[in-house]
């Protein structure tokens, strides 16, 4: 079982959940948490906030959080549609920092390593699928 905090809000919606169910990337923010004013720094925390459509039934916008995120790979050219995201717990490695993979494994459109994974918010959305 990944240590995903909050996943408990993905399983609410669907026992079975699963991470193929996210369709698409709707969203994507990549900032930086500075400890100090120096622009590179060990201690300085790279965050990726991403809007996930997921399609169950219906559709929902799921809001993930996604800390010291490292070796961070898009590639887009408008709407992001996953194939296969997979989420791998790394933790058994020891890498420092990096305790999970996030990757489109099939379309390979999206792919980095990062800290910690949250579940921030999950709501239906109006967003229609017209394939």
């Amino acid at each position: 079982m990944l240590n995903i905090k909050n996943f408990y809000l993905l399983n609410s919606l669907s026992p079975e959940f699963s991470f193929l169910d996210m369709k698409y990337i709707i969203k994507v923010n990549y900032s930086i948490e500075y400890s100090n004013y120096l622009l590179f720094d060990e201690e300085n925390k790279t965050n990726l906030h991403i809007t996930f459509l997921l399609k169950l039934k219906d559709f929902y916008e799921v809001e993930m959080k996604f800390c010291r995120v490292e070796s961070f790979k898009l590639f887009a050219s408008g709407a992001i549609q996953l194939s296969m995201l997979q989420i791998t717990d790394l933790r058994d490695r020891s890498w420092e920092n990096i305790k999970f993979q996030v990757q489109d494994v099939e379309n390979q459109d999206i792919d980095f390593y990062c800290n910690s994974i949250e579940v921030l918010s999950i709501k239906p959305s109006q967003i229609i699928d017209s394939y």
